[in-house]
């Protein structure tokens, strides 16, 4: 049996990562569905922090739009709401634009605590957490820094509330974070999403579907030959 281990690096405020995850889920439920043997294969996925402003307040946040207006100016807003929606709009997901947005430190945290709770990832916590958060932000028009919507985040994914704002409230895990940080500007990655499956395989970006079920069974056909030698 081959089994496979993704790690995504990832900013949760990023809409492409979302994408992204969306399409991993649907490539995923392609390849346990037609791939023979590969039903009952163990799958682990990890999600790695990347900071898209590392210079952003932690616990701060402002209004997406006001963010926009900042990035690119109120003339381009309206242009810039167009588009995030029809990024959207592409795996039928309606973005809300009333999220608030700011340092992702403590997302990316939260993602820390799932990996010490399932640390092989037989109950998929981290990507729970991962899409809990991101579906927060982007579906529910959250706030990526408040303490309140991470802990629902991570108690629709399973995690006990009290358990995960004991874990916010401190500094755990922040350095491990800092590490994957780092770790991912050493790799000399500038743009996220980026999934590496059994640490050879690489889909950057929210590609289609087809592709990442591609690098996939590219992925378990060694697997499968590495076993056999």
């Amino acid at each position: 049996m081959a089994s496979l281990s993704i790690t995504a690096i990832s900013d949760p405020v990023c809409p492409f990562c979302y994408l992204g995850l969306l399409r991993l889920n649907r490539a995923l439920a392609l390849y346990r569905k037609t791939v023979p043997g590969a039903s009952t294969a163990p799958i682990a996925i990890s999600w790695h922090a990347f900071l898209l402003d590392p210079n952003a307040p932690r616990r701060t946040s402002q209004p997406m739009l006001s963010k926009m207006a900042s990035r690119w100016g109120e003339a381009l807003v309206p242009e810039k709401k167009a588009q995030l929606r029809d990024i959207g709009l592409r795996e039928g997901v309606e973005f809300n634009l009333g999220a608030r947005i700011g340092s992702t430190v403590e997302a990316h945290r939260l993602v820390a605590l799932a990996r010490r709770m399932d640390p092989k990832g037989e109950e998929g916590l981290e990507h729970k957490v991962s899409q809990e958060t991101m579906q927060m932000y982007f579906e529910g028009g959250g706030d990526i820094t408040s303490t309140d919507d991470l802990v629902g985040a991570a108690s629709r994914a399973g995690i006990d509330a009290e358990e995960a704002r004991a874990w916010l409230e401190s500094d755990e895990g922040l350095e491990e974070v800092q590490l994957e940080v780092e770790e991912a500007v050493n790799m000399g990655i500038k743009g996220v999403p980026r999934f590496i499956i059994n640490d050879k395989f690489i889909v950057d970006g929210a590609d289609d579907v087809g592709v990442f079920l591609e690098q996939l069974v590219l992925a378990r056909e060694e697997a499968l030959g590495n076993q056999k030698e």
